[in-house]
């Protein structure tokens, strides 16, 4: 019953985000637009050997990455790798090393065969400690324990794809693992970007969820996702994956917002800093507990911080917007 309902929960949102979102998100850009999908983690899981649906072109690439077709087992299995990674609070980075480790490996099936004795998704060996076979062929387990081993590495998020799927795997050929970047970056910026339209209730949770699915991306200035951001690039596409529009840059955000005395500030608001001559220079999101999601600057990541620093200026609450904006004192 337990196993039931779970794959129940992963085809909805499987539906949502590859069916009902369409084959054009894979080979758009990947960035959000109006849209939100919110994933809600499940306890417990299992695999279907389930065709049944329509199938989703991978988009272009390189070699045999250009011509696959995920269908509903592949679909579902990159589902629950991209929702362990969330459920753990990992930056979206750890599941793209680890779809793409699992493309180049099984083709996202859970087979019961390999090179020796190499097992289910990753081909993981029992023999080299990674659990029983049953264990194995159990795509949670398999899973988590490749997110076990990941975040163990030295530096993980910043090495390239194949060093920190290597330095995993352990693999004879490592090389093999980058073609498939393109494509598990682009099935984890449809699950954890986009969707369908979101009820006002889950708003705050969508902005808040998108802003932790960057957590690891590198700042680039000018830069909106899917790959990089920098400080109102993130803000922006984190209510925009809400279906909330707000300007680009951060003095356009600062006035775009009714202002929120401190103390009373909530998540999802926006902390805005270092007042220069046309408004603040930066902005990040605030979680709770004096703490935002912030894309710093470029020796740095999408990280979390305090917001309590002396440049900070004030909190705007964006979802407080009138529906006709009267013009700012400020």
């Amino acid at each position: 019953m337990k196993a039931a309902a779970a794959g129940a929960a992963l085809l909805l949102l499987i539906i949502c985000a590859f069916i009902a979102a369409a084959t054009s998100i894979l080979t758009g850009p990947g960035t959000p637009g109006g849209l939100a999908c919110a994933i809600t983690p499940a306890t417990t899981s299992s695999t279907t050997s389930s065709t049944a649906g329509g199938p989703v072109a991978a988009g272009a690439s390189t070699g045999v990455a250009s011509t696959l077709t995920l269908d509903r087992e592949q679909q579902t299995h990159a589902a629950l790798i991209i929702q362990i990674a969330m459920e753990r609070d990992l930056p979206a980075r750890a599941a793209v090393i680890a779809v793409a480790t699992t493309l180049q490996e099984s083709k996202l099936r859970n087979v019961r065969y390999g090179h020796l004795d190499s097992l289910g998704l990753f081909q993981q060996r029992p023999s080299q400690g990674w659990g029983t076979p049953e264990q194995i062929l159990d795509p949670r387990h398999a899973t988590s324990i490749f997110y076990d081993r990941l975040v163990k590495v030295p530096r993980w998020e910043q090495l390239p794809l194949t060093r920190a799927a290597q330095a995993v795997q352990r693999s004879a050929r490592p090389d093999a693992y980058a073609p498939w970047e393109p494509l598990a970056q682009r099935l984890v910026d449809t699950l954890t970007g986009t969707c369908v339209p979101l009820i006002p209730g889950e708003q705050i949770a969508a902005v808040l969820a998108y802003a932790h699915a960057q957590l690891g991306k590198p700042y680039l200035w000018g830069a909106e996702g899917p790959a990089a951001f920098d400080c109102s690039g993130l803000t922006m596409r984190a209510y925009q994956a809400a279906g909330i529009t707000i300007p680009r840059v951060a003095a356009d955000q600062w006035r775009h917002g009714p202002p929120i005395p401190p103390g009373q500030e909530q998540p999802g608001d926006l902390a805005f800093f270092r007042m220069e001559a046309d408004g603040p220079g930066h902005v990040g999101i605030v979680i709770g507990n004096g703490q935002m999601i912030h894309a710093p600057n470029r020796r740095s990541v999408v990280k979390i911080d305090t917001y309590q620093r002396g440049d900070l200026i004030e909190f705007t609450r964006p979802l407080a917007h009138p529906a006709i904006s009267q013009p700012d004192p400020r």
